[in-house]
């Protein structure tokens, strides 16, 4: 709801856009000869705000009070209208088979998310030719100040990531580019040449904190896996595929006889259980298996139909049209949080059993009550099923594969993306070059002496 203040003999109505309390601030004030005169039109302009659900600008709100002239040029449209003309121009004609230039059905979705809860409550009411340098850094500013994930135990939340104020500027530069030169004839948001690189104040993007585990903690995981996930950690540990586009292989989609037993990426599951295409073109591909991966897919594959999923969701019956996938939630939940758990406890120093209730069964222990103890052996981290694929690749890369094959495999668009992801295991190698060419300078100098 609208607040009306009296500041003196003037009178100023405050609201938020979208009546959110992250949208962004607004006040109108008005003055008049007569402080009676100055109330009327300050409660006026509060009835027309609480009209538009809070969805209109200080500007606008003047303009329709006091009668100014807006001066909008024929044709204008808001930044909210683009956006609902943009989303049905990039909706897929199908989206059950969408093509590789298509925006995905999921992806497309997590755009209109960022931009319903990033960009339109702070920007949708302007004009596309009003969205200028000075107003973005604006925007940026007030999302830096964002809080977010309130709750009871903290109401007043935790501060925005840099990386989703980084994302929702993506987004938004993405769909202003799309409306040059039809509606505007440059985009805001692009730099032109010659200036400087962040003209709007966009915060350092939070490094990439990937896990990277050793053979004993891969082992160790294995180990206290439940039957139902076991082969799914070892081929996800052991190909580098996306958790994903293992969920939805099917029987005709593995070869798993003759010298080179394959896996061929065709299909992806998506946001609500959808199954789709890969992430991308270059995500489309033929990962070779070892002979133990290639043994574990025999396994699953034997007595099985060419289109039978080869990790399907057990006791999820197939349905019409719908095939038997795992839900990432119920199976994060269930299966892979507790073993991970169950990794991270000791045998010797198991932690503390949980209190007897007055009546009923003792419940079980939870995934956060782990031991604390400094045994070898014993699971140290959290780690989460896409870790395995970032295992795999650092592993690819110590034994001397060289980039263009890391990223074949691993089906990355850009040798850029792999590079950035795994520099480090690179880095790593750098020790024994060094130390090699230190031990050819030794043996130089005793051949000279």
């Amino acid at each position: 709801m609208a607040a009306l203040e009296k500041r003196g003999t003037n009178y100023r109505v405050c609201w938020r856009l979208g009546g959110s309390r992250t949208g962004a601030r607004q006040s109108a004030t008005f003055t008049a000869p007569k402080p009676a005169a100055a109330k009327e039109l300050a409660e006026r302009a509060k009835k027309l705000v609480e009209a538009h659900e809070h969805r209109i600008t200080r500007d606008e709100v003047l303009r329709a009070i006091l009668g100014e002239d807006d001066n909008i040029p024929d044709g204008a449209v808001t930044l909210a209208e683009w956006v609902k003309l943009w989303e049905a121009d990039r909706r897929p004609v199908n989206p059950d088979a969408p093509g590789f230039d298509d925006i995905q059905a999921d992806t497309l979705a997590g755009y209109m998310q960022v931009l319903n809860v990033r960009v339109l409550p702070y920007l949708g009411h302007k004009y596309l030719h009003e969205i200028t340098e000075s107003v973005l850094k604006e925007w940026v500013k007030t999302l830096k100040a964002t809080r977010v994930r309130r709750t009871k135990a903290q109401p007043g939340g935790q501060p925005i990531s840099a990386n989703s104020v980084r994302a929702a500027h993506a987004v938004l530069h993405l769909v202003l580019g799309a409306a040059v030169p039809r509606f505007i004839p440059a985009n805001p948001l692009a730099r032109p040449a010659g200036t400087r690189k962040n003209r709007v104040g966009l915060p350092k993007p939070t490094p990439f904190e990937g896990m990277f585990l050793t053979p004993t903690e891969v082992d160790r995981i294995h180990a206290c896996c439940d039957p139902l996930i076991q082969d799914l950690w070892f081929v996800l540990v052991n190909t580098g595929l996306r958790l994903g586009e293992v969920l939805v292989l099917r029987v005709q989609d593995v070869t798993v006889d003759g010298p080179e037993p394959e896996i061929r990426v065709r299909r992806a599951l998506k946001k609500g259980d959808r199954i789709g295409l890969p992430k991308s073109a270059k995500s489309f591909r033929v990962v070779s298996t070892s002979t133990e991966v290639a043994k574990v897919l025999a396994a699953r594959c034997k007595g099985k139909r060419p289109r039978d999923l080869v990790f399907p969701c057990p006791g999820k019956k197939k349905r019409r049209g719908a095939e038997p996938t795992w839900a990432e939630n119920n199976l994060n939940r269930r299966h892979w949080m507790q073993a991970v758990a169950e990794a991270m406890r000791c045998d010797v120093h198991p932690p503390p059993a949980p209190p007897k209730p007055k009546r009923g069964p003792v419940r079980k222990l939870r995934p956060e009550e782990v031991s604390t103890c400094g045994c070898p052996g014993v699971l140290r981290r959290r780690p989460r099923l896409h870790d395995g694929r970032h295992t795999h690749a650092s592993d690819l890369i110590r034994a001397g594969w060289q980039l263009h094959e890391v990223q074949d495999r691993l089906g990355h668009a850009s040798p850029l993306t792999t590079l950035t992801i795994y520099a480090h295991a690179w880095k790593g190698k750098y020790r024994a070059r060094l130390d090699d060419l230190g031990a050819r300078r030794i043996a130089a100098e005793d051949e000279d002496g």
